[in-house]
């Protein structure tokens, strides 16, 4: 109960101290409060232009951040506070705020404007780079192409990010033999740069180089649309050759193949090479004498071109020609050869035995031919031809049948047979009856029907009749 009557008192003691105080230095008292405004002003300004933040609930300079989070397997130089930036493509976006360590590797907080969020994609690669050569660092950050952005507390993985590489970090993973190489080459280097006029007259040397080197840059760029397509081509080539590794195996070995008969007839080759020359001066005095035609040739061939140049009417009157003609041809021609097709198709299939049946008629033609020709020659001499006697045969043919019964008319015949031609017959018979059955049906007599005939001293044993 006794505290706040202490507390009021003791702040109406403090003004009436401050009133004692300014009493009479009125002017003094608002120039020190304008310098403390003017001090906090400047203060506040000062923080904006070194890459310091106010927090969020600071008045007027007052900034909010979306946190998020990167680990780096090294995160050397990173110091929070000193307003070390967040940059994409060069363009600050946010700050460095903190820096942990977690499970063997760094954890590096960042604090980013939030217009700048939705640029920042899940699959983003964060970078540690030096700005300057103290070694003040900056995060470059690729943002990516995955769907969709960051949320406020992300946390880039290690898979994600790629620390700053030194200098010395990188020389020490060289081996011995490739630092002595260096230091070598190094010194080689100081070395020549410090004869500065022989080096100013080495690069000299070199100005038209590099003035026909700026030419093919120049030209190269000219056709950058063309080497782009050469080298997409080029590409699509060796993914091609990628895919088709078996074929090239097979390829190869058959080249190999081929080359190794190559080898094997080289005895061959070497002779071919060896007549060649004498191929050449053939071929030479060939196409001296084709020289020798074409200039002999010439003259007929200019007397030609009137000719030729006369051709021109004749074509266009050959086109009158067709022209006038594809009517018929479209409407009369063509509808009647669909109309036979059918029929010249069967022709086509019964051709081959048609074929065949012309030319034995020709042949029996032939023949026939022959037979007139034989019946109508007649001999030198007194012999007379053979239709000199077919009068007869008429006449004979007619005396022969002027007998008739009544199946018609009768020939009148007669049959002679010797004794072995009797003898044949029957004997032949015996073995085929349908002769038999002739023989008999033409009263053809055997053997021993036969009147007797004589043997002939001559040919004992050949005799006729009953008694032989």
């Amino acid at each position: 109960m006794t505290e706040q009557p202490r507390q009021t008192s003791r702040w109406k003691h403090s003004r009436a101290w401050l009133g004692r105080q300014t009493r009479g230095r009125g002017k003094d008292t608002i120039a020190i409060m304008v310098l403390a405004v003017f001090a906090i002003a400047m203060t506040l300004w000062i923080f904006t232009q070194q890459k310091a933040a106010l927090p969020s609930w600071a008045p007027l300079v007052g900034e909010d951040f979306i946190h998020l989070t990167a680990e780096f397997s090294s995160a050397q130089s990173v110091t929070p506070g000193q307003g070390q930036e967040v940059a994409i493509a060069g363009v600050r976006v946010g700050k460095v705020d903190s820096v942990e360590v977690e499970e063997g590797h760094a954890v590096v907080g960042l604090d980013i404007e939030p217009e700048y969020l939705d640029l920042i994609h899940t699959d983003a690669q964060l970078l540690l780079r030096p700005k300057t050569a103290l070694n003040d660092m900056v995060v470059q950050i690729d943002p990516g192409v995955a769907p969709g952005h960051v949320e406020d507390g992300h946390n880039f993985p290690i898979s994600q990010t790629e620390p700053n590489v030194n200098l010395e970090g990188f020389l020490s993973q060289l081996d011995s033999d490739t630092q002595q190489y260096l230091q070598l080459l190094l010194a080689g280097g100081a070395q020549g740069l410090s004869k500065g006029k022989q080096l100013s007259g080495a690069f000299r040397r070199f100005q038209p180089f590099a003035h026909y080197l700026a030419d093919l840059n120049g030209a190269v760029a000219s056709r950058r649309r063309a080497l782009a397509n050469v080298i997409h081509n080029f590409a699509l080539l060796t993914t091609e050759l990628g895919r088709r590794d078996n074929q090239l195996e097979r390829f190869v070995t058959s080249s190999q193949e081929a080359l190794g008969n190559f080898a094997n007839v080289q005895g061959s080759i070497q002779e071919s090479l060896v007549e060649f020359p004498a191929t050449l001066a053939t071929l030479q005095a060939a196409l001296t004498s084709s020289n020798r035609f074409t200039n002999a040739a010439r003259p007929a061939l200019i007397d030609l071109i009137p000719q030729a140049q006369a051709l021109g009417p004749a074509l266009d009157a050959s086109k009158r020609f067709f022209a006038e003609t594809t009517g018929p041809i479209r409407d009369q021609i063509r509808p009647f050869t669909r109309q036979t097709r059918p029929v010249l198709v069967h022709t086509k299939q019964g051709a081959p035995y048609f074929n065949k049946s012309i030319r034995g008629f020709g042949n029996s033609l032939g023949a026939f031919n022959s037979f007139l020709n034989e019946l109508a020659y007649k001999p030198k001499g007194s012999k007379q031809s053979f239709l000199f006697y077919l009068p007869w045969l008429n006449h004979n043919l007619n005396a022969a049948y002027n007998l008739t019964d009544a199946r018609g008319p009768i020939l009148r015949s007669l049959v002679l047979i010797s004794c072995n031609g009797a003898s044949l017959g029957y004997g032949l018979a015996e073995s085929k009856p349908y002769i038999k059955t002739l023989l008999q049906s033409a009263r053809i007599p055997k053997a021993n029907e036969l009147p007797v005939i004589p043997e002939d001293p001559e040919f004992p044993g050949f005799g006729c009749g009953p008694e032989s």
